[in-house]
């Protein structure tokens, strides 16, 4: 059920929200009073997703699967949330994907996917949907980043600077929009266990994700404390803003250095 006293908040677009960070998301908005429009790929998922957030907050959720690589997968995006009972007040742009490896030895065609999904729908739907937010008394914007995002590393170096990108595009936006309602707020987690190492084909680092990864539920709670609260960005779970604190401390070259070698030494040899 919603939480006590939570009221009805408008409808939440998240994309990527079969899975994951997403899905957790979804779930988290349900909780707090949103509405959720819920968009993925996978009908089956968004079937679940849909019933799991309609039993938080009082069957306010519905689901659009689109393949995001499609070329008209934003207008179609853009005309469900037109089609929702109650206005657009939040939009979590939470797909993503990574490809690991150097960069020469990614295909030229998977770096575009990379690209598309990571960089240009996020800023295509924040571009299509900031009209319909700024009217709003309080929207919100929820850029999912990641804790790459703070420097450079070899073997993910089109995925770092995707997220980079969202980061920076996040904390810019949230400038221009200060004397609006709408809040933009950034989050940049590290290792979350949602399958992410067996879709990036990045299955030599399992038992250090194992080890060092968070599940989404906390990652979740932890985004939406911070964009409701107004905040800039947030890096949740105390290891990791420990390691971004370090990250922002110490030269940029010995990070990169450092962070690299742990991936560097587990990919595997060239054929």
């Amino acid at each position: 059920m919603t939480e006590p006293g939570a009221t009805s908040k408008g409808y939440a677009l998240i994309t990527g929200a079969g899975q994951g960070i997403g899905r957790a998301i979804a779930l988290e908005l349900a909780l707090r009073g949103f509405g959720i429009l819920a968009t993925a790929r996978s009908q089956a998922s968004l079937k679940e997703v849909v019933m799991e957030c309609g039993a938080l907050n009082g069957g306010r959720a519905t689901a659009i699967a689109v393949d995001l690589f499609e070329a008209d997968a934003v207008d179609r995006l853009v005309d469900a949330t037109r089609s929702l009972p109650e206005p657009l007040t939040a939009l979590v742009n939470n797909a993503g994907q990574a490809f690991w490896g150097c960069f020469e030895d990614v295909s030229m065609d998977d770096h575009r996917k990379l690209m598309r999904l990571n960089v240009e729908v996020p800023l295509e739907l924040t571009h299509r949907l900031l009209p319909m937010l700024r009217v709003r008394p309080e929207s919100y914007i929820l850029m999912v980043s990641s804790l790459t995002a703070y420097s450079a590393m070899a073997t993910l170096a089109t995925y770092c600077g995707s997220k980079a990108f969202l980061l920076r595009f996040g904390r810019s936006l949230r400038l221009e929009l200060k004397d609006t309602g709408v809040n933009v707020c950034c989050v940049c987690p590290g290792t979350v266990l949602t399958g992410f190492t067996q879709r990036a084909n990045m299955q030599a680092m399992d038992d250090l994700a194992k080890r060092f990864g968070k599940p989404p539920g906390p990652i979740a709670r932890a985004a939406v404390d911070a964009l409701l609260a107004g905040r800039a960005e947030v890096v949740p779970g105390f290891l990791d803003r420990t390691t971004a604190w370090f990250m922002k401390l110490f030269p940029d070259a010995l990070v990169e250095r450092v962070a690299s070698n742990i991936y560097l030494k587990r990919l595997p040899k060239r054929k």
